[in-house]
């Protein structure tokens, strides 16, 4: 019991110190990301565990496991509450009212939802899996055509899968009338830059070309990603029209009307060193698993903050001051950046937050279905 009440209370604390990515070594960032990540993503679930082993610790006057078990589950109330307080942040910045159920969060696991279906394994490239997507639409469709999301997910570039994020934003959006369109891409080592960002732009092509034999409407197309996603989605957005890195089909159209990156990296050589002392490793991790060797023009022309220009669409950019693995702050010069762009900032929240279904993410679905109603449907 006492090892439980420990690895509970080392969970708890690691969710509630919002550290930075400069805050420790660059070898430890993973293991606090995990701990932190599971503790913010499960944080009601895990207050109710530690509370109850708190309990069986006090009955059998175990004196070590409830000093253990009884701050965690302090601790696991503050992150719980902090989850709701970041939920009502984004819907007040979309001017949503901002109440949050007393369920949200209660149940993180995310569960398929009957109200939607899937058309699986649509290959729009010719590298195999790695080119292939998924469409997610609702079961009964709309009177007409769909508005079409391009979702792209995570995974420093060099691991991920199409069904394995946003499952609650792709899910929420199909069963409000959306076709969404969950995406694969080539990854590093095996492939490098900028064999990603020509992905997902033929992706994008390909979601134009074909979204009406589905019901959607090619007009209304928008994109978003988390992490290595957030930053791919940003490069959609922003080279669109480059055709250096749309070779084969270059005159295709491959723009989008509104962009939703998540907590993503948008200058690859890192030049405000926002990182700290990690910012040596971190470039060093690039060169070996996905960029082209050490900094050289493509490192520039794969950083969107360098892809900035007057007509770049909307953009909503959503990142947590707790994230320890890419730096808030990035997101919050990238947007001050752009010309139409809105950054929430929300306090003390982790890298890859919306993959559960915390009550940080319940109002995360919501904010950016009414952004993207906004700017895609209004």
């Amino acid at each position: 019991m006492d090892y439980v009440a420990a690895l509970l209370l080392w969970h708890a604390a690691a969710g509630a110190i919002p550290a930075q990515p400069r805050s420790i070594p660059a070898a430890l960032l993973g293991v606090w990301w995990v701990a932190s990540w599971v503790a913010q993503s499960f944080a009601a679930p895990l207050l109710l565990a530690a509370l109850a082993v708190a309990a069986f610790a006090w009955h059998d006057g175990d004196v070590a496991g409830v000093l253990m078990a009884a701050p965690a589950a302090v601790l696991f109330a503050f992150v719980h509450l902090r989850n709701r307080r970041a939920a009502r942040l984004l819907l007040r910045a979309m001017g949503l009212a901002d109440r949050v159920p007393w369920s949200a969060g209660m149940w993180p696991i995310v569960r398929d939802d009957p109200r939607v279906r899937r058309i699986a394994d649509l290959s729009y490239g010719d590298h195999g899996v790695r080119n292939r997507l998924d469409l997610i639409l609702p079961v009964v469709p709309p009177a007409g055509p769909m508005p079409v999301l391009v979702h792209i997910h995570g995974g420093a570039w060099i691991t991920g899968h199409k069904r394995q994020q946003a499952r609650p934003l792709i899910h929420h959006l199909a069963a409000h009338g959306w076709m969404v369109a969950d995406v694969n891409y080539r990854l590093g080592p095996r492939d490098r830059m900028p064999a990603m960002v020509t992905d997902v732009l033929r992706a994008v092509a390909w979601v134009r070309e074909h979204a009406a034999e589905h019901g959607g409407d090619p007009a209304r197309v928008a994109v978003t990603g988390e992490s290595a996603g957030g930053h791919l989605a940003a490069m959609v957005a922003l080279a669109h029209d480059d055709p250096a890195l749309k070779p084969g089909f270059e005159q295709a159209d491959c723009s989008v009307v509104a962009a939703v990156p998540l907590y993503g990296r948008y200058d690859m050589l890192d030049r405000a060193r926002r990182a700290g002392r990690n910012h040596a490793a971190l470039l060093r991790f690039a060169a070996a698993r996905f960029m082209p060797g050490s900094p050289d023009a493509t490192w520039h022309a794969m950083s969107p903050m360098e892809r900035v220009r007057a007509d770049a669409p909307p953009m909503l950019l959503i990142h947590g001051t707790g994230d320890i693995l890419l730096p808030h702050e990035e997101s919050a010069a990238f947007a001050a950046a752009l010309p139409d762009a809105t950054c929430v900032a929300l306090p003390g929240i982790e890298h890859a937050y919306d993959i559960a279904a915390s009550a940080a993410t319940w109002g995360h679905v919501r904010a950016v279905r009414a952004f993207l109603d906004r700017h895609v449907n209004g």
